[in-house]
């Protein structure tokens, strides 16, 4: 093909598609606007762009016609230009994350010989690459859209534990997606203080009427300087969205986004409300940080409008300030383990707080301090601060990660902390006391078999015995101690969040030990549990959503399920067995014939025909008169509605996988 002079205009339109591709590439990664990144993060989109910039001019300038050989020498020289702007990046120590690099190479290896090549004369390609960007266009600024927007949901979810159907309603979208994980609800009067991991302040009124729920944000946030933390090291403030990013992979690196705000309190003195927030706070002239709890009094009166006004004080700051880089580090992938912050606040009487604080890592494996058994550090201890004078001491030592601190109504005080690959544990406080960590633990390193520390593994030797120790750990947090008002089988027991297993787990106590444990799987990660003024459970997970648990007075068709028949049932594919039949596509299906189950009665396969709504209401009505000598040991249910619920809810064929009480087979 001869050669022949590109339109200015087609070469310009294949640069401005190259540069609007890589402009998007932090709004499909993190679903923020470029104001909103780090400063690294920034430098790093300049260099991409001035590289790609640089090799668009320079290919401009030299090449006039288009040809394949032109082309060439395009390539060529623009691996040039994007060499010298990395090795100016590197010397400027300016890191293009891989998100950057990867694309920037392929839009310049593409982009910029194509557009002097014979391709870029014709209009087919041009029109492709124009739509293809239009597209990612959309895309990314959909996905951004999306993220920032709420879309509140609600809805009911039936659970079947030990002694109570449980009600479970759930509002999701009601709080805006946080950046970062971790929160916490406080009372407030006959209100609930909720407090976001980036320092939103909601007020949420839950009566008993749910048409009355209502949540309000707050015109103040609490002082936990995390976008200044994230600019310090190239991060960003938000979490991310992808599960690998939470590893610590590649080279050591500052997860930036697990700075966050651990816990809320809230007292009432007379007419005014003091509220204490516990969270990481960035220390930019010594480069290092500590952990806060800040402080505003204000009117209760006209809340939302009286606090715009408060000012936030510091009553409390943990010592040393732990340095992210130096001798003094924590070594290991990530140096902040943020995520061990503890943090977690209980108000007792005569102007007292016991505060918890977790170790961030510093167990002198990864780090020259053992935090935990040094009296001089904070860090792996609770405290104990005067709210008037904010004179602290240390009340206990020895703790990893305290996630949960409560009262029982006899007066004693539970902990429930992190172990570490294995060995959660529940605590009796006592003042004064160790409790070994990191000596003694019920868990391992991870990847290990072993404790390198302990000298006497799988005991927990010279150092009080935790209440309850979990292998493998459930990754335990917030822990609340029942009243009776509404659940008066479960009062004075202990309610325990978890991560891991994404359940409640209710523990029984017997003076100091715990005689029984049932979880309650929620499948969400909890966060903070608070037990209302008149019973109810309301739950803050990492989906952003809240979960009001209240005792079911009257059950829909999934509560009969749970309550009556997903002991031996389940509804999953029609292959998912149990003690009895798995009841996928049960209409339609001949009696006692469910593929792959061998257990039915003599009696029940002596049955003939098919199973439908008429006959399903006759067995459930009373099992042994429809079918006498089938081994169902189960009663029936007399009562025609709740019998017509269930059975439309079979029909429906609704996959449930929640754990319940007994049925049939």
């Amino acid at each position: 093909m001869s050669d022949a002079h590109p339109p200015l205009w087609q070469r310009l339109a294949w640069y401005a598609c190259g540069a609007l591709l890589l402009l998007l590439l932090p709004v499909l990664k993190y679903a923020e606007l470029w104001v909103a990144l780090g400063r690294q993060q920034k430098l790093g989109l300049l260099v991409a762009l001035g590289a790609f910039g640089g090799a668009c001019l320079l290919s401009l300038l030299v090449d006039r016609t288009a040809s394949w050989r032109a082309a060439g020498r395009s390539l060529v020289r623009s691996f040039a230009v994007l060499s010298l702007f990395l090795i100016g990046a590197a010397a400027l120590s300016i890191v293009l994350p891989r998100y950057l690099l990867i694309p920037l190479v392929v839009v310049i290896a593409l982009i910029v010989p194509l557009a002097i090549s014979p391709v870029g004369l014709r209009r087919l390609p041009i029109a492709a690459i124009v739509v293809f960007t239009g597209v990612v266009s959309a895309y990314g600024f959909s996905h951004l859209e999306a993220s920032s927007g709420v879309q509140r949901r609600t809805r009911e979810v039936y659970l079947s534990t030990a002694y109570y159907p449980l009600r479970a309603t759930i509002r999701e979208g009601w709080i805006p997606e946080p950046e970062t994980r971790g929160g916490s609800l406080t009372l407030l009067g006959d209100r609930i203080l909720f407090a976001t991991g980036d320092g939103h302040l909601y007020v949420i009124d839950a009566p008993a009427d749910p048409a009355g729920f209502k949540i309000q944000e707050l015109a103040t946030r609490v002082p936990a300087n995390r976008e200044e933390f994230a600019n310090a090291f190239g991060g960003s403030s938000r979490q991310p969205t992808r599960t690998a990013d939470w590893r610590a992979q590649g080279a050591p690196k500052v997860q930036t986004w697990r700075f966050r705000v651990a816990d809320i309190a809230a007292a009432v003195e007379g007419d005014d409300v003091r509220i204490l927030a516990s969270h990481h706070y960035w220390k930019a002239q010594e480069q290092c940080f500590v952990v806060r709890v800040s402080q505003l009094t204000t009117p209760l009166k006209n809340l939302q409008q009286a606090i715009s006004g408060a000012q936030w004080s510091t009553l409390f700051e943990s010592k040393p300030c732990i340095p992210l880089t130096g001798t003094d580090r924590k070594r290991g992938k990530n140096p902040f383990q943020g995520e061990e912050i503890g943090g977690r606040m209980l108000l007792l009487e005569g102007n007292k707080m016991l505060l918890t604080l977790g170790d961030f890592g510093f167990s002198g494996i990864e780090s020259n301090q053992a935090f935990s058994q040094d009296p001089a550090a904070d860090y792996g201890k609770t405290i104990m601060i005067d709210l008037a004078t904010g004179q602290h001491s240390i009340y206990t030592m020895g703790h990893r990660n305290p996630q949960g601190i409560t009262r029982s109504r006899d007066g004693k005080l539970w902990v429930a902390e992190h172990g570490p690959q294995g060995g959660d544990e529940i605590n009796l406080l006592s003042e004064h006391a160790n409790y070994g960590w990191p000596i003694v633990t019920y868990g391992t390193d991870y990847g290990s078999n072993a404790w390198p520390l302990s000298k006497h593994p799988g005991r927990h030797s010279d150092y009080p015995e935790p209440v309850l120790s979990w292998l493998p750990s459930p990754g335990v947090t917030d822990v609340t101690a029942l009243s009776g008002e509404l659940f008066p089988i479960w009062a004075d027991n202990l309610l325990v969040g978890s991560l891991s297993s994404r359940s409640l787990y209710r523990l029984v106590l017997d003076e100091d030990r715990v005689v029984l444990q049932e979880p309650i799987a929620l499948n969400k990660r909890v966060r903070d549990i608070l037990q209302l003024q008149d019973g109810r459970i309301l739950i803050w997970s990492d989906d952003w959503t809240l979960t009001l648990i209240e005792p079911a007075s009257t059950l829909n068709g999934a509560g009969l399920f749970a309550a009556q028949c997903l002991g031996c049932h389940t509804i999953h594919d029609g292959l998912y067995h149990r003690l009895g039949p798995d009841l996928f596509g049960l209409f339609g299906r001949q009696v006692a014939r469910a593929q792959g189950f061998e257990e039915y009665s003599p009696a029940l396969r002596a049955q003939s025909g098919v199973w439908d709504a008429e006959r399903l209401d006759r067995f459930l009505e009373q099992p042994q008169t429809a079918v006498p000598g089938t081994s169902m040991g189960f009663p029936g249910i007399p009562d025609a509605e709740q019998r017509k619920a269930l059975i439309e809810y079979l029909q429906r064929n609704e996959p449930i996988d929640k754990r319940g009480t007994s049925a049939a087979k």
